[in-house]
């Protein structure tokens, strides 16, 4: 009894996340921004806590301290978990809370969509339900928030979210750098610039088992970030850690975030002119 892609515990926790955001929606919709902002940054520190309290739960207990490194910024949920409560402390919207939103929604859909930490494991084990509580949060706060008029994510904002984006590669990318350093992935640094060498973010290229992403990214990545000048990998397929990322991500990011969040500035367009009129 395992979790596989389209089997029906697959479609169960889908389910479980639509009934969880309906559920909050229903209890917060009439409270209170502040009421639905505490609410929603306990949520957040929730999920930081899990990020961390997983070590003292199979299967972390029992490979560490290897298995340390699992509480890290390895992947981009992981620096949305980790970073997200303390973005939701400023109370003032401000451009990080746009990208919240853009992360956080489509972080979390590519985790549950292709649940990669809980394909082959049994759906009610510990690390597979910490697995699906931390990426509906990662959906469901940002998403509610927009929803409840807490932080709606503004067309204007555009400009920040591939920037960002960015940066929250440049994170997983140091963090790499840092496991090695320290002993916790025992590979030397040159091991990284291989694609298909711990790239779950795609920060050191595209991932050989990813073919059809190839020929979406490649076209836009210049021939020197792609050109291994130096032959320090080996002859393997080169990529600029991050940089290899700047014109794809201004180029598919930006039409994503004004498609995710035409509801809501569409929907602030037609109550100014409504108001306009009257």
């Amino acid at each position: 009894m395992t979790l596989k892609v389209g089997n029906e515990f697959y479609f169960m926790y889908i389910g479980i996340a639509i009934v969880y955001i309906a559920v909050l929606w229903l209890v917060l919709r009439k409270r209170s921004r502040k009421t639905v902002h505490t609410v929603l940054l306990i949520l957040l520190f929730l999920n930081f806590s899990l990020h961390f309290i997983k070590q003292a739960f199979v299967p972390y207990v029992n490979n560490h301290p290897e298995s340390w490194r699992r509480s890290t910024v390895e992947n981009i949920c992981a620096v949305s978990t980790v970073f997200f409560p303390f973005i939701y402390l400023i109370n003032k919207q401000n451009v990080l809370h746009d990208f919240v939103f853009f992360i956080g929604v489509c972080g979390g859909l590519a985790a549950i969509g292709y649940p990669t930490e809980a394909i082959g494991k049994s759906p009610f084990v510990f690390d597979v339900i910490r697995f699906y509580i931390c990426h509906i949060n990662l959906i469901s706060i940002p998403l509610l928030a927009a929803i409840l008029g807490v932080y709606r994510p503004r067309l204007s904002r555009f400009w920040a979210i591939p920037l960002l984006f960015l940066v929250w590669e440049t994170l997983i990318c140091l963090n790499e750098f840092f496991l090695i350093s320290v002993g916790a992935v025992k590979a030397q640094y040159s091991d990284l610039l291989d694609a298909g060498f711990r790239n779950s973010s795609f920060v050191f290229g595209v991932r050989p088992d990813f073919v059809w992403a190839a020929k979406l990214f490649d076209p836009l990545v210049p021939e020197f970030l792609r050109t291994d000048a130096f032959g320090i990998n080996g002859g393997v397929p080169f990529y600029f850690p991050v940089l290899w990322l700047v014109v794809p991500a201004f180029v598919y990011l930006i039409p994503v975030y004004v498609f995710l969040s035409s509801p809501f500035w569409i929907s602030k367009l037609v109550k100014k002119s409504r108001k306009t009129v009257c």
